[in-house]
């Protein structure tokens, strides 16, 4: 059976690729055998590291960590027609700042972690890290690209610990991968909810790879009851 590969690349050198969990198995099975040598009564046999559906859980895709530290508060938008005078736009929505985002406007209330990371691009000009994105939401550019086979999908996922700031779940397609490698980054959506810091290396959101056939994937119930069937 051929092998899938996915291609990592981060052309920044602040960039965090995405790098796959690892269950530590030794480490639980040293503690368990350290109780059983030395303890009458306390052990740690059941410990999930030993659940092979948990660890292979925990093992599945790749996790998507925080390239800076960045004090987050919620950020307020309100799209608008901007027309042809965009500062009334903005002053109409009580915002300070008006972001035209394919074919919309959206006004933003002053938030000073939208425009401090502005990083280099590969082209040598500025660029910003965060982007609004409507309804809360901003594009995260995160500084590094994915490359994954045609017919396949990257699931965009949650991390598993709260931290303040939620995920969309969404679906990227190749072709979506290939434009941010054209785009020299990828970037998710994520939406602060509260005022709180996220720091280098934290897990903010996870990748699984899926195919097609998963996307078509239906249910069937052939030993369901039918609507209206009861058991008199």
């Amino acid at each position: 059976m051929t092998s899938v590969s996915v291609s990592f690349a981060a052309p920044y050198p602040w960039a965090l690729a995405p790098r796959a969990a690892r269950v530590d198995r030794e480490r639980a099975k040293a503690e368990s055998a350290l109780l059983r040598d030395s303890f009458r009564w306390v052990r740690r046999d059941r410990a999930p590291e030993f659940c092979p559906p948990w660890t292979m859980g925990q093992e599945l895709g790749w996790r998507v960590c925080s390239p800076v530290d960045v004090a987050f508060t919620p950020l307020e938008q309100v799209e608008v027609e901007s027309g042809n005078d965009p500062q009334a736009a903005a002053t109409a929505a009580g915002a300070s700042e008006l972001w035209q985002r394919e074919g919309t406007a959206l006004a933003v209330s002053d938030s000073a972690w939208l425009h401090l990371y502005q990083y280099r691009s590969v082209k040598g000009h500025w660029e910003n890290m965060f982007l609004p994105n409507g309804q809360g939401t901003v594009e995260w550019r995160l500084g590094w690209t994915v490359q994954i086979p045609r017919g396949y999908f990257l699931l965009v996922l949650p991390p598993d610990t709260e931290t303040g700031i939620q995920v969309p779940v969404g679906i990227l397609s190749s072709t979506v991968c290939d434009k941010m490698v054209v785009a020299g980054t990828a970037a998710i959506a994520i939406r602060p909810t509260e005022a709180m810091t996220v720091h280098r290396g934290q897990e903010i959101a996870r990748l699984v790879l899926l195919h097609a056939d998963s996307l078509r994937a239906r249910a069937t119930y052939p030993d369901a009851i039918e609507e209206g069937e009861s058991d008199a």
